[in-house]
């Protein structure tokens, strides 16, 4: 269907039927117009189809009522474009059907903005594609908040470079996510643990086969040092 002039009435069922094209032809103003509940309507073909202009004018009102489904057909450009208060606005089944290349587009001071719920969504793949300074973003209480099942996509040099505060902030079950690889490399983390967190991380039934042997090591490397008569 053709695009009327005046979008303010227009409802989801009414947004569904418009043509890829007619999508593409709505302004910053016909989008600050539409009821919220209208992006119901919204399938992921349409949304790739905004303009920059377009999705720059989301509220987070408008964001909520995305499906997750929709949510997948944001591009990398199309994010980029979303202001901050808009991304307070994306939930936890949203953020884990935004694709990975389009996710990595969120600057540092929307990843500010994403609510607990929507970093309860973020996938392995997602977290992967943070650098140190982009997590610098997530308050301690953001970062408890983030899937047991997703840690494991943290870089090593990004747990690294963690505030103590954040580090501080693991859960026994978040620290059962880490992965050989990342507790054998993420020295700096590792050190920056408080004394109940190591004891989570080597106590955890089921996982200590495999956290033991690395953790020792990185505590063998700790005392070795200490005992190095050069030092």
């Amino acid at each position: 269907d053709e695009l009327p002039a005046d979008v303010s009435d227009l409802t989801a069922d009414d947004l569904a039927t418009l043509s890829p094209d007619a999508v593409g032809d709505l302004t910053s103003d016909q989008v600050s117009d539409l009821n919220p509940s209208a992006l119901q309507g919204f399938t992921a073909d349409q949304v790739a189809e905004l303009s920059g202009d377009a999705v720059a004018a989301f509220t987070p009102q408008q964001v909520e009522q995305l499906s997750a489904e929709a949510v997948a057909g944001l591009s990398k450009s199309q994010v980029s474009e979303l202001s901050p208060k808009a991304v307070k606005g994306f939930s936890a089944d949203q953020m884990e059907q935004m694709p990975k290349r389009s996710f990595k587009a969120l600057e540092t001071v929307q990843l500010a903005k994403l609510s607990k719920d929507a970093v309860t969504g973020l996938t392995a793949g997602q977290l992967k594609t943070l650098s140190g300074d982009e997590l610098s973003a997530f308050k301690p209480g953001k970062i408890k908040a983030i899937s047991a099942d997703s840690i494991s996509g943290f870089k090593p040099v990004a747990l690294d470079d963690l505030s103590k505060k954040q580090v501080k902030a693991f859960t026994a079950d978040q620290l059962a996510g880490l992965s050989k690889k990342q507790i054998k490399k993420a020295d700096d983390f590792i050190d920056a643990l408080s004394d109940q967190q190591r004891e989570a991380l080597v106590k955890d039934p089921g996982r200590s086969s495999r956290l033991i042997e690395p953790f020792d090591f990185a505590m063998q490397s700790t005392i070795d040092l200490f005992q190095d008569p050069l030092i």
